[in-house]
């Protein structure tokens, strides 16, 4: 039972970061109508940003990293949002392969500050705590508290406020968003800057008990894009549920039958929701044409 609950702990860890990643996913598809695909490389500055800051300027307050990781990271979304995506206006395909430029451009310079293979900064609070056997460390809960905060905090500010659901609007119609005064270009502006910062701030929290590789970010992108996407893209309250879903699968999976085939599970699983959302999205059917037909000549010999 202990193991199971270890193991479980582990599990609510990982889908804190998951969700706080995926919620960046969809604050930038929810504002601006595309898909950042360079948020790997972003959680990844984050923890590069936190272990360069303490290696080469000594800083060792966390208060004052997370200031300068989220100012470092946010700058460095800002600017490649004016220079790179406003341009495009609005335009998702074109949106999607600049992003993947950026991811490859900014994985070159996590690579060119983390020399070593895996950083590790150092632990805001050492020690933890042991309810029934089960060790939970103090950062692991500073973990959960960060994503409990940001998801309450993007939940209530998109379904509470008036610029929450401006926001939303403007990928639900932006032409008629723009034809109402509403600044859809400083809207997109402000949501690909957070979502930065939020994949920074997933990685702020968990790298001092996990660890980073300058080239580890895509894999955990691509875990928080099927978290967000089980449920819907761009529904942060089915967010949740996916992040926690696949959370699961992949620690109960490395537990119980082979932790070298738990991220094959989870990715095979990535390829049944991507095709699912693209059958969705183009009105097809989920059957195959060919399958289709042979149930069709079935039906009709059985009349």
């Amino acid at each position: 039972m202990t193991e199971f609950l270890q193991t479980t702990e582990g599990v609510v860890t990982a889908a804190a970061i998951y969700l706080l990643i995926g919620l960046g996913w969809n604050l930038v598809y929810n504002t601006c109508g595309y898909l950042n695909l360079a948020m790997g490389t972003f959680y990844i500055l984050g923890a590069v940003f936190s272990w360069k800051f303490e290696t080469s300027l000594g800083i060792t307050s966390p208060f004052i990293l997370l200031i300068l990781v989220c100012v470092s990271v946010g700058a460095i979304g800002f600017v490649s949002e004016r220079l790179l995506l406003r341009r495009l206006g609005g335009n998702a395909l074109n949106a999607l392969i600049v992003t993947i430029g950026l991811n490859l451009m900014l994985l070159q310079l996590a690579m060119k500050l983390s020399p070593a293979t895996v950083i590790r900064p150092e632990l805001f609070v050492a020690g933890g705590i042991s309810p029934g056997g089960v060790h939970i460390s103090y950062q692991e809960l500073i973990v959960w508290g960060t994503a409990t905060v940001v998801t309450v905090g993007l939940f209530t500010f998109f379904t509470r406020t008036d610029l929450g659901r401006t926001m939303r609007a403007c990928t639900d119609n932006r032409p008629a968003a723009e034809g109402l005064g509403i600044k859809v270009p400083t809207l997109a502006t402000i949501a690909f800057t957070v979502s930065a910062i939020l994949a920074a701030l997933a990685a702020f929290v968990v790298a001092p008990t996990q660890g980073s590789a300058y080239n580890s970010g895509d894999l955990i992108a691509i875990k928080a894009f099927m978290a967000v996407s089980i449920v819907g893209l761009g529904r942060n309250g089915g967010a949740i549920f996916g992040a926690f879903l696949v959370a699961a699968v992949e620690g109960y999976v490395s537990r119980y039958w082979n932790p070298e085939i738990s991220t094959i599970v989870v990715l095979t699983g990535f390829l049944v929701v991507l095709y699912v959302y693209s059958v969705r999205s183009t009105g097809g059917r989920f059957v195959p044409s060919w399958l289709r037909i042979r149930r069709r000549a079935a039906a009709a010999q059985g009349a």
